[in-house]
């Protein structure tokens, strides 16, 4: 794997920025106009230093350490442009310091092993000081209950990088599904793929699905077909052949993000002596930001589980359940095709959706319980019907 170079960004706290910056300035007429340039009659103004670019508001960032904690902070490129601001408008006659050192936290935008204190850091504009009051108490509350489920941290963690990685729209997402027959996993009934890709120049969404029955095994488990749905009947030897056509054709667009319901298993029919397709390479920890080739593993049932507030030992990987909750429709036939469509949907409903806690709130505004978790009813969970609605 290509290693890029470090991309160490820098960020400090809200609160230091807001209310500590100025007591480390000596100068009394700088400390006065920071003061002034920070106060509430000032900051919201659309021309601020601090204002957001594209929106209405105070750019902030919401930074998750690697305990899980979270924090609302200000880049140090924000502060940075707020001292040449403040002398270009000749509101101080030098350049005022910047805060100590000790203050900023750092975040490793690649995948190199340097030191960085930030697990993730996603944008967050904030309309009015309220807001910014308000996010900050609700941090708080959130931080709390995180300390109760330590496993949450992690997978919060993997949201939000999956989030990033999907909106830089660079590489190829492919989700792959195995089915075979219940009483011999080695007998493969079929496989089916689904992938996004975009054009590297234009930008251009590529979408691509397949499906491949293995003629020898229907006799064994038989492949439900969609009507009009597009399969193709091959040999076991062929089916070795086309998924390796695929994973080779899926180099020429990395970085590869292959996505699947139960990454161990699939991972397994790859490497298995009828397939002799390993990936020794796979990488199951997400970078930062998109690198410039390799292949990840992504798993949705762990998304899930963050955007739901699931801190148990073991993921769900009930693919029905998760498309009920998130409104993706399951179809009348289930395949290994239809199964990999559905799994890239899955992904992609959560990857393009806002940051975790405000796509949690958005999807379930009434569910929402301690802060980052859902509890859904009875009869929304229920999946065979037992459970009749409630009646308001």
């Amino acid at each position: 794997m290509t290693i890029e170079a470090p991309l160490l960004v820098g960020y400090y706290r809200c609160t230091d920025i807001l209310f500590h910056y100025h007591e480390s300035l000596k100068n009394s007429r700088e400390t006065i106009q920071l003061q002034k340039i920070l106060g509430r009659d000032a900051i919201l103004h659309p021309r601020h230093p601090l204002a957001a670019d594209s929106a209405k508001g105070i750019q902030t960032y919401i930074g998750t350490f690697h305990d899980g904690q979270a924090r609302l902070l200000f880049s140090s490129a924000q502060v940075d442009y707020l001292r040449y601001w403040m002398h270009a408008m000749k509101l101080t006659d030098n350049l005022i310091p910047l805060p100590y050192s000790d203050c900023m936290f750092l975040l490793n935008s690649t995948m190199c092993p340097i030191e960085s204190n930030l697990a993730t850091v996603v944008p967050a504009v904030l309309e009015t000081l309220g807001a910014l009051s308000y996010t900050s108490k609700k941090l708080g509350r959130m931080n709390q209950s995180l300390k109760e489920k330590p496993l949450l941290v992690p997978r919060r963690a993997t949201f939000e990088r999956v989030r990033t990685l999907w909106n830089a729209k660079k590489g190829v997402w492919c989700a792959v599904n195995f089915a075979a027959w219940e009483v011999d996993h080695t007998a493969i009934s079929d496989f089916g793929w689904s992938l996004i890709r975009w054009e590297f120049e234009s930008g251009v969404e590529v979408t691509e699905r397949g499906h491949l029955v293995v003629e020898a095994n229907q006799k064994y488990k038989t492949t439900e077909l969609e009507n009009g749905g597009d399969y193709e009947l091959v040999s076991k030897a062929t089916l070795k052949q086309k998924i390796s056509d695929l994973f080779s054709r899926l180099n020429q667009y990395a970085p590869i993000f292959l996505v699947s319901n139960d990454s161990k298993g699939d991972l397994k029919y790859l490497g298995s002596k009828d397939l002799q397709i390993p990936l020794p390479n796979a990488v199951f920890q997400l970078p930062q930001a998109s690198p410039a080739e390799g292949l990840f593993v992504v798993e949705p049932a762990e998304l899930f589980d963050a955007l739901t507030g699931s801190g148990d030992m073991d993921i769900d990987h009930d693919l029905e359940r998760i498309c009920k909750h998130l409104n993706i429709s399951s179809g009348p036939v289930c395949n290994a095709a239809t199964d990999a469509k559905r799994i890239l949907q899955v992904l992609r409903s959560m990857a393009s959706g806002p940051q975790l806690d405000t796509q949690r709130e958005e999807r379930w505004p009434d569910l929402v319980k301690a802060e980052v978790g859902v509890e859904f009813p009875n009869f929304e969970e229920d999946l065979e019907g037992c459970f009749p609605p409630q009646k308001f």
